[in-house]
C-alpha cells in the first residue's frame, strides 16, 4: 500500500515500530488534563472557558476531530486557534463514536491517558483494514449522520430559541475533513454550512448515504474553503485531491505551511495566517448576506 493513500495512512498507525510524526512534547500532553477536565463520553466541548452569556451571541463552529484521537485531544490541538477567534465564534467538538486500540498519528501510544481513542465511520475502501462488514458500515454512516443531525438541529433550536446562532461552518482535520467534505456534499445537512476549514484533509470524503460514492460525485461544494496543508505531512497530496476534487476553486484559499506536518498549526505566525484568512472569509461572508 502506499503510505500516500487512506489505507497507507492506516497501516502506518498499526505498523508495529513504525515511527509516527509528533504534535506534542510529553510536557504538552501532561497539560492536556489541566486544559480540559475528562469529560463524559459525547461530550460537546466549548473552546474555552468563556460565560455562556458571552457565547450566546456567537456563531458555531462545529470541530470534527481526527482518526485515532478524541474531542479533548483535538480541542487540545486547535487551542491557539480557538483562543485567536474566541472573540468571534463558539466552538462545539463532536465525538466519533467508533473506538479504536491505538492512537493516530501524531498522538504517541505512550501517552496512553489521552485515551480513550476513537474514529469515524469507515467507507468502502477501508472497511477491510477496519474489520467492518458491509452490513455494519451502512449502520456506522447512519450514527454518524444522526449524530451530526442531532447537533445542528439543536444548535438550530437554540438559535430559534435565542439562545445561539447556529452553525455557520467546519473546522475539521485528517479523518475529521474527509467527514467535514462529507457534510458539505449531504443534501439534508449542508444548509447551515457557511464555509469549511480543513486542516491536512484525507481524501476521499466519507460517504454519508449508501448510495453516495465520495470519489465518483461531481457535485461541487460552492461556499468558501480554506484547506491548510503541510510541506512535510506526508499525505498532504490528499489534501490536495480533496480541494481539486470537491470545492469551487474560485472560492477556495489553500494556505501551505513550510515545515508543517500531519497536524494542526502551532507556530505563532502559521496559526496567525490561518486565523487572519478565517476572519477575512467570515467577514466577506457577513457583507455578502450569505448567513
Amino acid at each position: 500500500m502506499s503510505s500516500s493513500s487512506p489505507s497507507g495512512l492506516l497501516s502506518s498507525i498499526n505498523a508495529p515500530g513504525k515511527s509516527l510524526p509528533i504534535h506534542f512534547t510529553q510536557t504538552e500532553f501532561a497539560n492536556l488534563s489541566l486544559f480540559t477536565k475528562k469529560q463524559p463520553k459525547g461530550t460537546i466541548l466549548m473552546a474555552n472557558e468563556q460565560d455562556e452569556k458571552d457565547e450566546i451571541s456567537l456563531p458555531t463552529m462545529l470541530c470534527l476531530h481526527a482518526y485515532g484521537t478524541n474531542a479533548t485531544i483535538f480541542r487540545y490541538q486547535l487551542r491557539h486557534i480557538t483562543q485567536a477567534l474566541a472573540d468571534t465564534f463558539r466552538f462545539v467538538f463532536v465525538e466519533a463514536p467508533f473506538h479504536v486500540q491505538q492512537p493516530g498519528p501524531g498522538v504517541p501510544a505512550t501517552f496512553l491517558d489521552a485515551g480513550p481513542y476513537y474514529r469515524w465511520h469507515s467507507d468502502k475502501a477501508l472497511a477491510a483494514a477496519f474489520g467492518v462488514s458491509s452490513s455494519d458500515l451502512k449502520e456506522e454512516r447512519r450514527q454518524i449522520k444522526q449524530l451530526l443531525r442531532d447537533r445542528l438541529d439543536n444548535e438550530r433550536r437554540q438559535a430559534a430559541q435565542g439562545t445561539g446562532m447556529g452553525v455557520v461552518g467546519i473546522i475539521a482535520f485528517s479523518q475529521g475533513a474527509a467527514l467535514g467534505a462529507a457534510l458539505c456534499l449531504d443534501p439534508e445537512l449542508y444548509a447551515d454550512i457557511k464555509f469549511a476549514v480543513f486542516f491536512c484533509a484525507l481524501y476521499p470524503a466519507l460517504s454519508l448515504t449508501e448510495d453516495y460514492d465520495g470519489v465518483a460525485t461531481q457535485q461541487v461544494i460552492e461556499i468558501p474553503s480554506i484547506h491548510v496543508q503541510g510541506t512535510s505531512d506526508p499525505w498532504r497530496g490528499q489534501g490536495a485531491k480533496t480541494l481539486g476534487k470537491y470545492f469551487d476553486a474560485a472560492r477556495a484559499k489553500k494556505i501551505e505551511l513550510k515545515g508543517l506536518r500531519h497536524e494542526v498549526p502551532s507556530k505563532v505566525k502559521d496559526v496567525a495566517m490561518v486565523t487572519s484568512e478565517i476572519l477575512k472569509t467570515w467577514k466577506s461572508i457577513r457583507e455578502n448576506s450569505e448567513l
